[in-house]
């Protein structure tokens, strides 16, 4: 369907999914800057592989789960849970302060409720289409949006008061 020789196409991917890819990466709780990587290695796996998409709604459904996977193995790797010692703590920077409780907020979820509320409430996508896209039923979709919504209405209870 897209010739990936072609500049256009590429630079229409780009401007598609970036977005969609780096708020994807920051719900799993990752930073920009290993969003922006994990943006950058899509674009260039797409490149390389040239893969075809037999409509728009594929390419997007592969972009998704290829981003989710993306990063669930950075999340993974060893270097990203490595921890300092007390005694070094002193040295490590202080992380910037952060004035957006809810976006906090739903990246304290655990990952099965954080995919669910990216995909539905982000995203725009119904619980069926949510479902397919994370291989579960729309009841579970449905049942793990309410369950996130418990935990947020929990976790900020009070922060907008």
């Amino acid at each position: 369907m897209y010739d990936w020789n072609d500049e256009a196409d590429a630079e229409r991917f780009v401007r598609t999914y970036a977005d969609l890819i780096l708020r994807l990466c920051l719900s799993h709780g990752l930073s920009r800057a290993d969003a922006q990587d994990i943006c950058q290695e899509l674009f260039l796996k797409l490149l390389a592989a040239r893969r075809t998409f037999t409509s728009e709604e594929h390419e997007k459904a592969w972009v998704i789960r290829a981003a989710g996977n993306a990063c669930k193995n950075l999340l993974r790797a060893p270097h990203h849970s490595r921890r300092a010692l007390l005694e070094q703590a002193h040295t490590v920077a202080a992380p910037e302060a952060s004035d957006h409780a809810i976006l906090e907020a739903i990246r304290a979820l655990p990952h099965r409720y954080r995919d669910a509320v990216a995909l539905c409430c982000w995203e725009g996508y119904s619980a069926e289409e949510t479902a397919r896209l994370l291989g579960i039923s729309p009841a579970a979709v449905r049942k793990r949006l309410e369950r996130a919504r418990g935990m947020l209405k929990n976790d900020l209870k009070g922060a907008f008061i």
